[in-house]
């Protein structure tokens, strides 16, 4: 179950392309500006400094997952929210109904037409934390990246980093290719990721109608409300 970023846990659902399809456009900022190590330095932390003050950010999503042993990958949809500390939930309503919470270092897998729960440790199922960590608040782009340069696309700015080997555990170094940040240029609020494994499998996720938070979110919107007779898989016990 090991995969990209975040949420490719479910290559099960969606559609196949070949792997160029796969890789977002807004990641590669055709035609854009390519900016100076200063420059994108200076985005890089106020991007940092911008999401530390927020409590949360909600909004729609779309993701991109391609396989790259199976030369294969899926298109999914949906709404997510992020709270600090170390809170998500992603709900994908498209094509297929799952939901996904992260909390307590815990993650929910919630297959509705399966009626099955599977709970799991985070470190056992994402590719590399470090970019979870930043987007669940408690992470830091300038000390657990190394910013390797940035362009500015019709999409916003992209951020290429890639994991600092002192913050990074060798599991991650040696899985994670590289990181890219789409950041709002305007906003310089995080409004998508790519991931890249060493072994070319690839998630990207582009946000829209992002919401900021200036106050707690509700702890039960991390709470999954399953009915009776839901199957329960615990891999942690494995």
């Amino acid at each position: 179950m090991r995969v990209g970023v975040l949420l490719s846990l479910l290559w099960s659902i969606g559609v196949t392309w070949t792997p160029a399809q796969a890789q977002m456009k807004a990641f590669l900022c055709e035609g854009g500006q390519v900016l100076s190590a200063t420059q994108a330095k200076v985005i890089l932390s106020q991007v940092q400094e911008r999401y530390s003050g927020l409590d949360s950010l909600s909004g729609d999503f779309r993701q991109e997952s391609y396989v790259a042993a199976l030369d294969e990958g899926e298109a999914s949809s949906g709404a997510m929210v992020f709270a600090k500390p170390g809170r998500m939930r992603w709900t994908y309503k498209a094509p297929r109904e799952q939901e996904v919470v992260i909390r307590n270092r815990e993650l929910w897998l919630y297959q509705v037409d399966k009626q099955q729960v599977m709970i799991d440790d985070i470190g056992q199922v994402l590719l590399s934390n470090l970019p979870v960590s930043f987007m669940m608040g408690i992470g830091d782009l300038g000390r657990d990246f190394e910013l390797k340069g940035a362009c500015r696309g019709p999409d916003g700015v992209v951020l290429n980093l890639v994991p600092q080997k002192s913050r990074a555990s060798k599991d991650q170094t040696q899985e994670l290719e590289g990181f890219q940040l789409l950041v709002d240029d305007a906003q310089k609020l995080p409004k998508g990721a790519k991931i890249t494994s060493l072994g070319g499998n690839i998630t990207a996720i582009v946000f829209s109608n992002l919401k900021v938070g200036t106050s707690q979110v509700e702890d039960g919107r991390f709470v999954l409300d399953l009915p009776k007779g839901v199957d329960v898989m615990d891999r942690r016990l494995q």
